[in-house]
């Protein structure tokens, strides 16, 4: 059996080699810890950075929806105008086809009148 110093010896060594070995997987951890910081905070100013530019992105394209709703609104009002406009021309047509009508009514009867003048005149000699 070990003497006492044997064995507080063994407990030692076995301590130092328990001690060297923490210290070692300590020092890794330690290591590992500051390079998932390191990396951890880079990827938070990438995805800050990432935040920025699609924020700027939407504001500008909210800006240019923006636009693009003011430009229909005012294609809309041309077209109301346009609207107007084919409305009174359609009348305009209407109005010249009823002129136009009775105009060919009073053509057809003089004609009517003349052919009726021509047939009771003597024929030349």
């Amino acid at each position: 059996m070990p003497t006492q110093e044997e064995r507080l010896t063994t407990l030692e060594y076995h301590l130092d080699q328990f001690k060297a070995e923490a210290t070692t997987y300590y020092q890794e951890m330690a290591m590992q810890v500051t390079m998932s910081k390191g990396l951890t905070e880079d990827a938070v100013k990438r995805l800050m950075q990432l935040r920025v530019q699609v924020d700027k992105r939407f504001n500008s394209t909210d800006q240019q929806l923006a636009e693009v709703k003011q430009e229909v609104v005012g294609v809309k009002q041309d077209l109301g105008v346009v609207r107007q406009d084919l409305a009174g021309v359609k009348h305009d047509i209407s109005e010249h086809t009823t002129r136009l009508d009775r105009l060919e009514t009073k053509v057809d009867t003089v004609q009517t009148t003349l052919a009726q003048i021509l047939a009771r005149l003597p024929e030349k000699p």
